[in-house]
């Protein structure tokens, strides 16, 4: 009997989480939704830079009334432990080694249906890398690609400078538009507020810049690694945030004009662009479908938690057929 067949540890029925050892500390994994059947998908979750599990929980409600779903919380973020020495940078690939090695350690088994967002879509792609054939669906929510920001570093220094301490959720409407109960929400923000997250987010943010022209190297575009498999593109106006950012860094002061330039200068490339990049999402696979989340801005998983839900059922929909 394989590890995952055994009772005590068998991901693929009933709610469970548990604590699960990767050799040099402990990650949180947790299953729910519906008893899985043998041979089907199962919905796995890569969250964004710096992001927990604790911002999935809508989307989490709607899906686990129809699909298996499973999740984690990533080292040094939510309920996971951090490692024994703090990494100075943490890049998309060791992310998706990672992955790999909780996933086989616990036992839950393939296949699964890749449901990302944000620099998510990066270390989701490289774990596709790893496990090209046990992935046979996915989900982009607002992805990051490796052309994202020109291949380049983010957060630019000019873009920090001129939204210097300005309210993210406050400005970019998310306060107001995320349809979280306010335990739910408060939750977020109590993760997001912790030293130990941003620091996290912030060895994440400097592995990020080596990880486009890492994934690049890949050619996934051009080899379309899902073959036929479906993949469902979701994407927001993330570009309206940072203009909101923008407009409240200026009314506040901060930044030269210099700066202010150069974010200009990227606002308007990402406005004409970043469309376009996401579209390209499509060539993993001869098989998808693009959609607009009008409503919502980079944080469509709290803001329109039923679209993310309904491109996760139409994927598995096409799977299971």
């Amino acid at each position: 009997m394989s590890f995952a067949q055994t009772q005590a540890h068998n991901w693929d029925i009933e709610d469970k989480s548990e604590m699960v050892s990767i050799g040099s500390h402990k990650l949180y994994l947790s299953a729910s939704g519906p008893d899985r059947k043998a041979g089907e998908p199962v919905v796995l979750l890569m969250q964004g830079m710096g992001s927990t599990i604790d911002e999935w929980v809508a989307v989490k409600k709607i899906v686990t009334r129809f699909a298996r779903w499973i999740e984690y919380d990533r080292s040094g973020l939510g309920k996971s432990e951090s490692p024994p020495e703090a990494p100075e940078s943490i890049s998309a690939v060791s992310v998706a080694k990672e992955l790999d090695v909780l996933l086989k350690t616990a036992g839950v088994e393939p296949p699964f249906v890749v449901v990302c967002h944000s620099w998510g879509g990066i270390t989701a792609r490289e774990f596709l890398h790893l496990r090209p054939q046990d992935i046979v669906g996915m989900v982009f929510v607002d992805a990051n690609t490796e052309k994202s920001f020109d291949g380049g570093d983010w957060p630019r220094s000019y873009v920090n400078n001129v939204i210097g301490d300005i309210n993210w959720i406050e400005v970019t409407g998310l306060a107001a538009d995320q349809v979280l109960t306010v335990e739910e929400f408060q939750a977020v923000l109590n993760e997001q507020s912790k030293p130990r997250s941003q620091a996290t987010e912030a060895s994440e943010s400097r592995g990020y810049r080596g990880d486009p022209v890492v994934l690049a190297a890949k050619k996934q575009f051009e080899k379309q690694p899902l073959g036929n498999r479906p993949i469902s593109v979701i994407t927001a106006w993330t570009w309206r945030d940072f203009q909101r950012m923008y407009d409240a860094g200026v009314a506040a002061g901060n930044g030269t004009e210099d700066e202010r330039e150069l974010f200009r200068e990227l606002l308007s490339k990402w406005k004409d662009t970043d469309r376009v990049q996401q579209s390209e999402i499509l060539k993993l696979s001869s098989f998808g479908r693009h959609q607009y989340a009008e409503a919502s801005g980079h944080n469509v998983q709290m803001a329109e938690p039923s679209l993310v839900a309904n491109e996760i059922r139409w994927v598995l929909d096409q799977v299971i057929e």
